[in-house]
């Protein structure tokens, strides 16, 4: 079993990236329009959640075999990177349901995109 640790973080960068541009436009709906905030934390959450599952899928797809695991790996390291920048900001990892929903949600993302990728 070999773990091709640069296609992992390729995936994870281009997971990072494609949330990345979501958020910028999301952010900028919110300042040109009268969008509700409860409409924006909807969309950060799909944004982690788009951003994860085209990470995943582009990853099984460069994957010759075991895209399963690597796009695991890629989500895994995503949700820690998540957490770093969370606790450099905030000065404290909290365990509520935020956490455990973004943390769902992005090794589900993976699972799902690499299975669809496959």
């Amino acid at each position: 079993m070999k773990i091709n640790i640069r296609g992992v973080l390729k995936g994870t960068v281009f997971s990072l990236i494609v949330t990345f541009v979501i958020i910028i436009v999301l952010s900028l709906l919110a300042y040109f329009t009268s969008i509700g905030e409860g409409a924006l934390t909807i969309g950060v959450y799909a944004a982690v959640i788009i951003g994860v599952l085209i990470g995943s899928f582009a990853l099984s797809k460069a994957a010759q075999g075991q895209c399963l695991i690597h796009s695991m790996l890629s989500s895994l390291a995503y949700l820690l990177i998540l957490i770093g920048i969370s606790f450099l900001i905030n000065r404290q990892i909290s365990f509520n349901t935020h956490f455990f929903a973004i943390s769902g949600g992005v090794l589900a993302a993976g699972f799902v995109g690499s299975v669809i990728g496959k």
